[in-house]
């Protein structure tokens, strides 16, 4: 597939796994090389078997996984048959480096970060006391940690995330790898953050010389960071080829559908492609094209007979007989293509009139100088500070920042969650926050719900979803009888897509997809008017997000929902939302319709969110320029900031001079 000779060579390879008994085969004879310098990411859902392919390059396989076929060439050796830890050592770390996802967990806790990246060198360097010192804080220094030296003695607690992930990615590095795997080093991070470590890590490559694997489903880092995609479905490597190749032409089914369900794509009022159902059960044998169950357009021989790989260019094969000279012609009807024709179609959809332009608007939720702080005195914390804003009925008001700035302190304010220090919430005209009588608090509870982030951790591992879903029916005797109960839970699970039958079972049962319908499902039962959606798919895949939020705006239009939407993935905010805040340090700093304000960013801080906002366009991704924030632009001494109107429903934190900057731009 290439002229160069590859660095690591990987052929026929399958890792199955014992679970209970039974066996999994979780890497279905895959073959991939890797070329020296470049970066190759490796794309697809979750389960696909992305990151057990390349824990096989460093011996980490879980000990319930092994390689049974195939051969890992790198360096004269097949790493496939290496069995012990001394023999892994000559490779894992000095010749090819992990960086892991969850930097909190790749840390000691109880060891200073200093001393972490230090036993790093020292092992792998073969310097030793003041050598490795200073090499460490260099390190720190490469990895753009300011104050090297007083970092060098601090805990990993004491770090942001970002900073955690830039430590880890240190400990990495220092090792001098001719590999370096990176599995979604990003995905944890903010956008700003994340565009940062992007570039971190490219500047690395270049000092270092190394050659990179990438391990993510972001498609807007892949186009940002890939020269080649390989694109994984069910254990096995369906389409690889040069990114410019896999994003304008890809050639297998799924590569298509994962392009299509991207909400870059989305156009206001229209649905998000999705893939329909789920992967395929890996405890099974599979026959014939793992994807065909999944795909609409699947051949009949994709149900019976395993596709070869075909050769489209020199650089690019798939494994579809799609390709096959005896198949029918078929239309890529979602390549990446499409870019320009849906930011066309949604300037167009700015002109449609939105719930808060409606004349006879209602505002739902009135949110009044609101405040929100933690601890007292030196220790005094303000998370949410002078925010105000209301919410109409039937819109989804967005409310978009980075880690830390505030947004879900909001939405947990609103729903009395979190008390509140000062300010005032409406809810239909009622003040809801402080001593209310029962009767309000019962009509807020049934009318307000919120949607978690995190769907393992906001359910009930130990019940089952019968029970989960009744929950608010239980606490508020909303049900007549027994069978009256069950009938509300199953339309309940019928309305976000779920089969009656998963009552019966149990969180861990499902997908990630899944158990947040169960989510929305709970919240639903109690017929809510109002929503908070808290960050609700950010731990998604790229196509079941789609499914949710196709299946979140057709509730709200089927039951005329209001949503308060808390996002830092501005992309999926602008396909979604009718108007959205922007939220920096606890105080929203611009307010504006959804298409107005990716149009016209007026504050800096805006302006950063937006640059940074990866696009699945490797022309676009690899050109675009970076705008940093900088808070210290802002000189608020004597000339003090307002919160003014600049046009039309178009909303600026500044002070005097910099409103009249907004102004001119805006001309």
């Amino acid at each position: 597939m290439n002229n160069k000779n590859p660095i690591l060579s990987v052929n026929d390879l399958e890792v199955c796994f014992t679970l209970r008994g039974k066996s999994l085969t979780a890497i279905r004879k895959v073959s991939l090389d890797l070329y020296d310098g470049e970066t190759l990411a490796i794309v697809g859902e979750s389960g696909s078997g992305k990151s057990v392919l390349t824990k096989c390059f460093v011996g980490m396989t879980d000990k319930n996984g092994s390689i049974t076929n195939g051969s890992i060439m790198y360096d004269g050796i097949d790493l496939a048959q290496l069995k012990t830890e001394k023999e892994w050592r000559n490779v894992r770390g000095k010749k090819i480096s992990m960086v892991m996802q969850d930097p909190m967990t790749s840390l000691n806790p109880l060891k200073k970060v200093g001393v972490q990246i230090q036993e790093a060198i020292e092992l792998n360097q073969g310097l030793h006391g003041a050598e490795a010192k200073a090499e460490t804080i260099r390190m720190l220094r490469a990895v753009g940690i300011p104050d090297a030296e007083a970092r060098y003695s601090q805990y990993p607690h004491e770090f942001s995330g970002g900073m955690r992930q830039r430590v880890v990615i240190a400990i990495a590095v220092a090792c001098r790898p001719q590999i370096l795997i990176c599995d979604e080093p990003t995905t944890a991070l903010d956008v700003t953050i994340q565009a940062q470590i992007l570039d971190l890590i490219r500047n690395l490559q270049k000092e270092l010389k190394m050659t990179i694997i990438y391990i993510t489903h972001d498609l807007g880092v892949v186009a940002n960071v890939a020269d080649r995609v390989a694109v994984m479905y069910a254990g096995q490597i369906v389409e690889v080829g040069h990114v410019d190749e896999v994003f304008y032409n890809p050639q297998h089914p799924y590569s298509m559908a994962l392009l299509g369900a991207l909400p870059q794509l989305g156009v206001k009022g229209e649905k998000l492609p999705t893939i329909d159902g789920t992967p395929p059960n890996l405890f099974n044998e599979i026959k014939g094209d793992a994807f065909a169950p999944r795909n609409k357009k699947a051949l009949k021989i994709d149900f019976y007979k395993e596709p070869p790989f075909f050769k489209v260019s020199d650089t690019h094969w798939a494994k579809t007989w799609y390709l096959d000279p005896r198949a029918p012609k078929h239309e890529d009807s979602t390549s990446i293509k499409t870019l320009n024709e849906v930011m066309e179609k949604n300037a167009k959809a700015a002109h449609m009139v939105h719930p808060h332009e409606s004349p006879d608007r209602e505002a739902l939720i009135q949110v009044k100088d609101l405040q929100v702080s933690f601890g007292a005195g030196k220790k005094k914390f303000v998370a949410v500070d002078h925010v105000t804003f209301d919410i109409y009925r039937g819109e989804t008001f967005a409310l978009v920042g980075e880690s830390g700035s505030g947004k879900t302190t909001i939405g947990r304010g609103i729903l009395r969650i979190n008390p509140i220090t000062a300010g005032e919430v409406y809810y239909k005209g009622q003040k809801i926050n402080g001593k209310i009588s029962k009767e309000l608090d019962k009509e807020v509870v049934q009318g307000c719900q919120m949607i978690f982030q995190d769907p393992m951790a906001s359910l009930n591992e130990r019940a089952k979803v019968d029970y989960i879903v009744s929950e608010g029916l239980y606490n508020f005797h909303l049900y007549k009888d027994e069978a009256d109960r069950q009938q509300k839970v199953e339309k309940a699970l019928l309305e976000v897509g779920l089969l009656p039958e998963f009552a019966t079972r149990f969180p861990h049962e499902f997908s990630g997809g899944q158990r947040q319908r169960i989510g929305i499902a709970r919240a639903l039962i109690m017929q809510p008017e109002f929503i908070v959606a808290d960050e609700p798919i950010s731990a998604l895949d790229v196509s079941i997000r789609a499914q949710v939020l196709n299946l979140l705006n057709d509730l709200k239009a089927e039951r005329g929902l209001t949503y308060l939407f808390v996002a830092h993935d501005l992309s999926v905010v602008r396909f979604i939302s009718d108007r959205i805040a922007v939220i920096h340090k606890g105080r929203i700093v611009e307010l504006a319709e959804a298409e107005e304000l990716f149009r016209h960013p007026l504050h800096p801080y805006t302006k950063a969110l937006l640059s940074a906002v990866p696009i699945p366009d490797p022309a676009q991704e690899k050109n675009k320029k970076l705008f940093i924030y900088d808070p210290s632009v802002h000189d608020y001494s004597v000339d003090k900031p307002v919160w003014a109107e600049i046009c039309h429903d178009h909303f600026v934190y500044g002070n005097e001079r910099e409103l009249d900057l907004y102004r001119e731009e805006l001309i």
